[in-house]
């Protein structure tokens, strides 16, 4: 036998003894030669665990160690096979019937007959559904007095013979003990029913006939009226208008906004008489200076001519840029009966008439209803509504005192500034636009007749008032 070199001499004996002992049993058979190589083979082997034994006994054991690496995972694996074999929890079968009495029976066990009790034979074939206990709920609030209860379980299903299964019965409750049924959590929210949406209420600030309704509550039909009529500014001046549509349709006078022929008839006749004085006096000082009996009037004829020259062309020149804007503007500056201003686009201008188109975009205005093919009496009361010397939201009354020439004539007072304001009935409609009037002194101001140009004239002229009108006849305009 052949020893490992360095290991102690005492090793080899042991192994060899050790070989013997446990291999007696198989040495029978087996040949000299294969006996001693099993012989020696064994032996080395039992002198290597002999010297590692040695080793270890020498060094200090390490119990943590072991544990960490041969009992945690043996206790894991345990802890998880135990798991998995538990049943879970709340899953215990609970069965409900009747027995022989007709008394109904709660138990973990089948009934008898039916499948999972094998004692039965002739519902052995039965199938019976069972229905797991649920989780432990707690109770919302604690019952005393003779009359408290304690929670009942579910009902289960009830197996019915020919494998049939019925119904879970409702535990029945006192009339008196009625429990409304609670709904799953998830379900307890209350969804309100959809009501209807009510109307807004209207923006004012673009309702111009809401709130002028609401801020004057007119009582009488010609103050109702008033609220559709407007003061109209322009380069020329200020003038009068009024809606005849509630999208913001705007009937006033041509004149109010384009200049007419006879515009500024006064201004340019005292230029026109500036300048002729202008002309007479630089004749004048066109004679050389020492023709003059005095110098010095030469001198001061000369510094008039320079500053009354300045004054005419300064003139000339506003009064040309003033028509020539008249003559361009196209959007005007409209003054409500509040006060508030809000801004009219020309749409046309009558050729034939002293009428004008405008409209006020964006907002619902109140709008005066017509008396088309008006059948008026002489002593008829009328009234006149405009904006008078600058004095807006005025009310003039007087009697219709006939026609000339188309032009309807009353002695209710216009004065400059009611151009392009309506003139009214008792009820309220519209029966002309109030035009100028008619004095036997050029003083505009002094008493005489006003002139107003029929409501038919307007909607025989502009088409957008005759589409107005055919979109609801009835309740747009009224004949007489």
């Amino acid at each position: 036998m052949r020893i490992a070199a360095g290991a102690p001499t005492g090793i080899g004996v042991h192994a060899t003894s050790g070989a013997r002992a446990k291999r007696g049993r198989c040495v029978a058979g087996t040949s000299a030669g294969e006996a001693s190589e099993i012989l020696e083979e064994s032996g080395v082997r039992q002198g290597a665990r002999a010297a590692c034994d040695r080793v270890s006994a020498r060094r200090p054991r390490r119990p943590a160690r072991f544990a960490a690496k041969f009992l945690l995972p043996g206790c894991a694996a345990v802890l998880a096979l135990t798991l998995l074999l538990m049943p879970p929890p709340g899953g215990a079968e609970i069965y409900r019937y009747r027995d022989e009495n007709g008394t109904w029976v709660f138990s973990d066990r089948p009934p008898p007959g039916t499948l999972g009790d094998r004692s039965g034979s002739a519902m052995s074939d039965a199938r019976v559904r069972v229905q797991p206990l649920p989780e432990a709920v707690q109770p919302t609030a604690p019952t005393t007095g003779p009359d408290s209860r304690s929670p009942q379980s579910p009902p289960a299903v009830q197996a019915l013979p020919g494998g049939r299964v019925a119904a879970p019965a409702q535990p029945r409750t006192p009339a008196a003990e009625v429990v409304p049924a609670v709904p799953p959590a998830a379900s307890r929210a209350t969804v309100p029913a959809p009501q209807p949406e009510a109307a807004p209420p209207p923006d004012l600030s673009r309702h111009i006939a809401a709130r002028l309704q609401q801020q004057f509550e007119p009582v009488t039909p010609v103050e109702a009226s008033s609220l559709a009529v407007v003061t109209v500014h322009s380069a020329l001046g200020t003038g009068s208008g009024f809606f005849v549509s509630d999208d913001g349709l705007l009937l006033t006078n041509r004149h109010v906004v384009r200049p007419p022929p006879d515009w500024a008839a006064e201004e340019r006749a005292a230029l026109a008489a500036l300048k002729a004085k202008l002309d007479a006096l630089e004749q004048r000082l066109s004679l050389p200076r020492d023709r003059f009996s005095d110098p010095n009037d030469y001198d001061r004829g000369q510094r008039i001519f320079r500053e009354r020259s300045r004054e005419y062309r300064e003139a000339k020149r506003a009064l040309d840029m003033k028509r020539n804007a008249a003559l361009l503007q196209r959007a005007f500056e409209v003054q409500l009966k509040d006060g508030e201003r809000v801004t009219a686009d020309l749409l046309d201008v009558s050729p034939r008439h002293d009428l004008a188109l405008l409209r006020v975009s964006g907002y619902t205005t109140p709008y005066l209803q017509p008396l088309l093919d008006a059948r008026l009496r002489q002593t008829q009361p009328v009234y006149a509504i405009g904006s008078p010397l600058g004095i807006k939201d005025t009310v003039t009354a007087g009697t219709y005192t006939g026609r000339r020439e188309d032009m309807l004539v009353t002695d209710a007072r216009i004065l400059p500034g009611s151009s392009g304001g309506p003139l009214v009935t008792e009820a309220g409609l519209v029966v002309g636009i109030n035009t100028w009037k008619a004095t036997a002194e050029p003083d505009v101001k002094a008493r005489g007749l006003g002139v107003a140009i029929p409501i038919d004239a307007a909607f025989e002229e502009f088409p957008d008032l005759v589409a107005w009108l055919a979109r609801d006849p009835a309740d747009t305009a009224t004949r007489r």
